[in-house]
């Protein structure tokens, strides 16, 4: 077989997967991209309610992917994928009758646990399926299409409501999360090691790995909400090119160099990555002009870019085969967690000690990332050795 056939027959059975998740995460980024105006126009709420209605998918997110991942490694991952898709569909039709904020926040609700079940099972099918060699690169690319599937959705969301009104928004997320749920559904059941035991919620080998992308994930909040108003304060404008040129390098990297984990080891990549984050915070720190800046962004993208890949691998490794939809479910939780609690931080910084200090809290924490990633390539003694002389 020749090598390029070889790709094909690899990459054949797990692209109706990236396909899945792509299209349930365009309904996800198109209500995201008009539901701050439709609190406001539609609903007459104020900006409180629109920070409330937007952050209620994040929170139901962070609880529902360790659970989907639980019943996943118990019943199934086509199983738990399926089910997922089939509820972004119901909360893209819910978005049609939701006549008031509080009705509006429990179909945000149901959308994360829709896009948790999709993403947490999808990732565990694909560990499934991957050889033990190409797991990094995998789940690296099935991010990407995560990624492109809210950027693109925020962009056609946007398109729609010029075009055809709120509706039509709903609509679009409905479809693109019924034809996700298709493609599952035409795949066979995948093969999984059956559970000898009850996992945790919270696996051991997810904790390490999980509180260092916690940290690094810092940055990013930072960055997406700051790095605006950052050099607007320096009298530099358009500073949001330098969030937008963090996306570039984010996906760049991982299309170029996402096999890295896989040759390098996961360890060294998720170190390496969370001080080049550093690096690009400490450059938007002291940015004195939008170059500058901008330069900023893409090394923090490049870092960012391999640093979830990394530590996901690391989970992937050090889990029982049995469990490991519980242990990658909790593990992503952590980035969740991460950007819930690092816009506040960051806001609080800014509040206390001006901007530039609000990128150098953040290159403090990917500095303790990756302090913490190199503490995981640390030789763990096993429970007799420990009781041993």
């Amino acid at each position: 077989m020749t090598t390029t056939g070889g790709k094909l027959s690899f990459y054949r059975p797990i692209v109706p997967l990236f396909a899945a998740i792509f299209l349930c995460l365009l309904g996800v980024g198109a209500s995201l991209a008009v539901l701050p105006f439709y609190v406001l126009d539609e609903l007459g709420g104020n900006r409180v309610e629109v920070g409330v209605v937007i952050a209620a998918i994040a929170v139901s997110a962070v609880i529902a992917r360790p659970i989907a991942g639980r019943i996943g490694d118990r019943h199934g991952y086509r199983t738990v994928m399926l089910g997922g898709a089939v509820v972004c569909a119901a909360a893209g039709a819910a978005y049609l009758v939701a006549g008031n904020v509080g009705v509006l926040v429990g179909v945000r609700v149901l959308h994360g646990i829709g896009e948790a079940a999709v993403y947490t099972a999808g990732a565990a099918w694909l560990v499934a399926l991957a050889p033990a060699d190409r797991r990094g690169r995998v789940v690296g690319l099935y991010g990407i299409y995560m990624w492109l599937g809210i950027t693109l959705g925020a962009l056609l969301g946007a398109v729609l409501l010029r075009t055809s009104g709120y509706p039509a928004v709903w609509l679009f997320a409905v479809l693109a999360a019924a034809v996700g749920a298709a493609l599952v559904a035409a795949r066979p059941r995948p093969q999984q090691a059956s559970p000898a035991g009850r996992a945790g919620i919270l696996p051991r080998s997810a904790v390490a790995p999980g509180v260092a992308l916690s940290l690094a994930g810092f940055g990013y909040a930072a960055l997406a909400a700051f790095v605006a108003l950052h050099m607007a304060e320096r009298g530099v404008e358009n500073g949001i090119v330098a969030f937008n040129a963090f996306g570039f390098t984010y996906v760049g990297v991982r299309l170029v160099v996402g096999g890295l984990p896989d040759k390098l080891g996961a360890g060294r990549v998720a170190v390496g990555s969370a001080l080049v984050e550093a690096v690009g915070l400490l450059l938007v720190a002291v940015a004195p002009n939008l170059l500058v800046a901008v330069l900023g962004g893409l090394v923090i993208g490049a870092g960012l870019s391999l640093l979830f890949p990394a530590l996901a691998l690391l989970v992937i490794n050090r889990a029982d085969p049995a469990h490991q939809g519980t242990a990658l479910g909790a593990f992503t939780s952590f980035w969740d967690i991460g950007l819930v609690a690092g816009a506040p931080l960051a806001g609080l910084v800014a509040s206390m000690a001006g901007y530039p200090a609000v990128f150098q809290v953040m290159l403090l924490a990917a500095l303790l990332s990756a302090a913490l990633s190199a503490w995981t390539m640390l030789p763990r003694r096993s429970p007799l050795n420990q009781h041993a002389g």
